[in-house]
């Protein structure tokens, strides 16, 4: 979606169209195409395309239907739920220069209660950004900016936020905070000669290794939506709480779970699954919080480098977790599975597997049964590091 593109839409004649056909399907729209003349295909393209990122948008944005979006623009920004919680933790009163705020999905919410410049490179993503301001009320608050995040430095800030651009042009989109745009450890040393009270949003998929690089250490926050890894954010300065932080949304809940700097934790290592098996959210296991979780749930690990944990009874608190009841287990072997699912008539399961040598797909295929049900047969190391498999029924899933 270019400058131009976006323009026309903006026009009376493309908000007409907009109106006209947004409640058509994504096939239908499609269509649209071949039944215009040569001359109006420009502008239904554009049509077409705002419609199908308004579609897609709408699990991330409750104003989808009137908000403008690039395609890169809506893949990478933060649904409102998650922008929302990092609003918060930014707090209210300050001046912050939202140095990449493509098409506005953090920026919205910072915006509710400061004063914001924002800054992008990119006019349609500038352009998109100010629409959806005005869509939630606070292009009042904001000052839009078509430049460089490097030249928008600004002395007096008291707070910056960065989301830096993850595509590369021709290749696949980096996970790397060394190879994003702009280049974060060139930017960060300037950043912080201005103020420490910094937030950056990076890929969940980040290597921890990177985050030596930087000149200060940051806080990691992992941000998952129903078991998903949305949303790595690194916290500087007064926003930065503790080294690992993992925030989960479950349904309409939020759970929050940090580790404590220097604090020596004691986690058990069992032989065997005892009645419970846990799998913990994915942002515990990302954000490395596996001995926190054994010690506050009272768990004990399989292996010492496996996020698979069990105990012989259930916490109160179960939904960070996937619980799993245990049914049977055995030492790894195709005859050995067999064996254990020929005797509990098992014909359908879900196979999930950490550590293991062999594919879930070729196990499936091995062992001839279908996908699905509430039975699991996990497949892992154990403490003496050899393979096992593990059935299992649902108990509570996350």
């Amino acid at each position: 979606m270019e400058i131009k593109d976006l323009k026309i839409l903006d026009s009376p004649a493309g908000k007409e169209l907009l109106a006209k056909y947004r409640d058509y399907r994504d096939e239908d729209l499609e269509k649209l195409m071949f039944k215009v003349d040569q001359s109006e295909r420009e502008i239904m393209r554009a049509v077409v395309t705002l419609i199908k990122l308004r579609h897609k948008a709408k699990d991330k944005f409750r104003l989808a239907e009137k908000m403008f979006f690039t395609a890169d623009g809506q893949e990478q920004s933060t649904g409102e739920k998650i922008a929302e919680y990092i609003a918060e933790r930014f707090g209210e009163g300050l001046q912050i220069v939202d140095l990449t705020c493509s098409i506005g999905g953090n920026l919205v919410y910072l915006a509710q209660k400061n004063n914001l410049i924002a800054v992008d490179r990119n006019e349609a993503n500038l352009f998109c950004a100010q629409k959806n301001a005005e869509v939630y009320g606070v292009a009042d608050k904001i000052k839009f900016v078509l430049g460089n995040a490097e030249e928008n430095l600004l002395s007096g800030t008291d707070a910056f936020f960065m989301d830096p651009e993850r595509a590369r042009e021709g290749k696949t989109k980096t996970k790397s905070i060394l190879n994003s745009s702009p280049n974060l450890a060139l930017m960060l040393p300037e950043m912080l000669k201005i103020t420490k009270n910094i937030g950056i949003k990076i890929s969940p998929a980040f290597d921890y290794a990177e985050i030596k690089k930087l000149p200060e250490i940051p806080e990691v926050e992992i941000i998952s939506e129903d078991n998903v890894c949305k949303v790595a954010m690194l916290w500087f300065g007064k926003f930065k709480t503790c080294e690992r932080r993992a925030t989960m949304f479950v349904g309409d809940k939020k759970y929050s779970f940090s580790n404590e700097a220097d604090k020596k934790i004691s986690v058990s290592l069992t032989a065997q699954p005892l009645a419970f098996i846990y799998e913990p959210n994915k942002a515990i296991i990302k954000a490395h919080l596996l001995d926190e979780i054994c010690e506050k749930f009272s768990l004990a690990k399989l292996n010492p480098s496996i996020a698979y944990l069990t105990s012989d009874y259930l916490p109160e608190n179960k939904d960070v977790c996937r619980v799993l009841r245990m049914i049977a287990f055995d030492k790894y072997s195709i005859k050995n599975v067999q064996k254990i699912i020929k005797n509990h008539n098992v014909l359908r399961a879900n196979i999930i597997s950490r550590g293991f040598p062999v594919s879930n797909e070729d196990l499936y295929k091995k062992l001839k049964i279908k996908e699905g049900g509430d039975l699991f047969l996990i497949f892992t190391a154990f403490k003496d590091n050899k393979y096992h498999f593990i059935l299992s029924k649902l108990e509570k899933n996350i």
